[in-house]
């Protein structure tokens, strides 16, 4: 064989194939209906003239027959446009539709995988887009990775209805070390806490935890769900360890910083577990902030003697939360109290729909700042996201009445351990021997001769890099009390 027929087979084959270096997988390449038109569509999206791409597309739109493949082309340069520039639920629409419209034909193929990525990585509809699309429609031969997210939803509805065997089948299709076999292996380790598998869980997560090519989300999840696990088996000092390591948005950040304290809690390092929860009040964590740091930190001080700090906490707790936990007792409508939804949305279940109408109110809005009124697509995809928003915020509405009530009896409980340790810190407070006076704690002592290290008292304002050094300079005061505290 001579090497430019040689060459010439490669350079065909690089028109059906490309290679994915993230997943060292051979991806299918999509092979255009009309050549010329697709080529413009993909210069225009590599150079991110999108403009230009739209413009094209609609000039396919208007030039060809509606049924037709030309015409189907058309909407999918559309959809690939939009996607590039974040209109995630405008493309996976149009992906949805075309997949409906299109079977079988290499156009629901590539909309699949369109929607494959959105599923992956933005907010959406997973209900409709996989319940609707995904587990509805008949797919012929499909490439690897495509094959692998209908393996994995396919099997995920059987085994929800019970169909076990089927389940497993289409589990066995997943290609090892794709994403959605990592997404398998994840749900895998979950199911072992449910059956109280403890052991097995841990060395699941771990497992996902540190492979190298594991997605990162999933590395995350599992990194956290792992150190949860030892930290409930005892192990305080690891599982501290592997907290600090968990990489989460702001919003669950701080519920992490509230675990890292705990875990020094245990190991009666008061010190560093009062200054974790010092730096939970920077505003960042307002997201997640709820009474248990503050009850924390009143058993901290009581356990210390610091009477007199405890109460104080006490009355913070009421001035922070006490307006909502009135609105509680009186039965008022409490789904839009914000303390109550800011404590909901800690909720995944609530804040994924949640994220998805932030995402959106905030799609819709940057649609409306493009002149693309006269685009085919505009209408009823503006159509499409005002219906999807006012669904979203039914769901949300019908959500929150039971989990409103959820949060309403957490939020009464968290206050009456507030009042029980309000009660015992008054107690303690009148004894002669004090519950806490064999507690010989003290915290590292400060060098005024020597400056190997400097200490900066922190007077309220917040550095994320300052976080981690932040301490409470505490020791026990209960051998030095004396009587009754007055």
């Amino acid at each position: 064989m001579t090497i430019k027929r040689v060459g010439l087979i490669l350079f065909c084959l690089s028109l059906l194939f490309t290679w994915d270096k993230s997943s060292g997988q051979l991806l299918v390449s999509y092979k255009p209906v009309n050549i010329t038109f697709w080529r413009t569509i993909e210069d225009a999206i590599r150079d991110k003239n999108y403009d230009k791409g739209l413009s094209l597309a609609q000039e396919q739109h208007e030039l060809t027959k509606k049924d037709s493949l030309e015409n189907g082309e058309a909407w999918l340069g559309f959809a690939q446009i939009l996607q590039k520039q974040g209109f995630f639920f405008a493309s996976s629409t149009i992906f949805g539709d075309l997949m409906k419209t299109r079977v079988g034909t290499e156009l629901a193929i590539e909309a699949l995988k369109g929607l494959e990525s959105n599923l992956r990585f933005a907010p959406i509809d997973d209900d409709y887009f996989i319940g609707e699309l995904i587990n509805d429609l008949e797919f012929g031969p499909l490439p690897p990775e495509l094959q692998d997210l209908v393996s994995f939803q396919e099997g995920m509805f059987n085994l929800i209805h019970g169909f076990k065997k089927w389940s497993d089948d289409d589990f066995k299709k997943i290609t090892a070390q794709s994403y959605w076999d990592y997404r398998l292996r994840y749900l895998t380790a979950l199911g072992e806490v449910a059956r109280n598998r403890v052991d097995s869980a841990i060395e699941k997560f771990q497992s996902l935890a540190e492979d190298t090519k594991a997605p990162e989300d999933i590395k995350d999840s599992s990194t956290h769900n792992m150190a949860r696990l030892i930290f409930e088996k005892g192990d305080y000092t690891r599982s501290y360890k592997i907290f600090r390591t968990v990489k989460l948005n702001d919003r669950e950040r701080g519920m992490i910083l509230l675990e890292r304290a705990w875990a020094k809690y245990y190991q009666k390092d008061y010190a560093k577990a009062l200054g974790l929860l010092a730096a939970m009040e920077a505003p960042v964590f307002e997201p997640s902030r709820t009474p248990e740091p503050y009850i924390l930190r009143m058993v901290i001080y009581k356990e210390l003697c610091y009477y007199q700090a405890a109460l104080d906490v006490a009355r913070e707790v009421n001035i922070r939360f006490g307006q909502s936990i009135k609105s509680v007792y009186e039965r008022k409508d409490i789904r839009k109290d914000p303390v109550i939804v800011r404590l909901a949305l800690l909720d995944r279940r609530i804040e994924k729909w949640a994220e998805l109408l932030n995402s959106l109110r905030e799609e819709l809005d940057r649609l409306g700042d493009h002149s693309w009124e006269d685009y085919a697509f505009y209408p009823k995809i503006k159509k499409r996201y005002e219906s999807k928003i006012r669904e979203v915020l039914a769901r949300l509405d019908y959500l929150m009445i039971k989990k409103s009530r959820d949060v309403g009896n957490q939020l009464i409980d968290w206050q009456e351990q507030v009042n029980f340790l309000d009660y015992q810190t008054r107690l303690d407070s009148l004894r002669v021997t004090r519950p806490g006076t064999q507690l010989n704690y003290r915290v590292e002592e400060i060098p005024h001769l020597t400056f190997e290290k400097i200490y900066w008292t922190n007077t309220g304002e917040h550095w994320m890099d300052e976080m981690e050094t932040y301490k409470v300079f505490v020791e026990s005061r209960c051998a030095l009390l004396d009587g009754p505290v007055e």
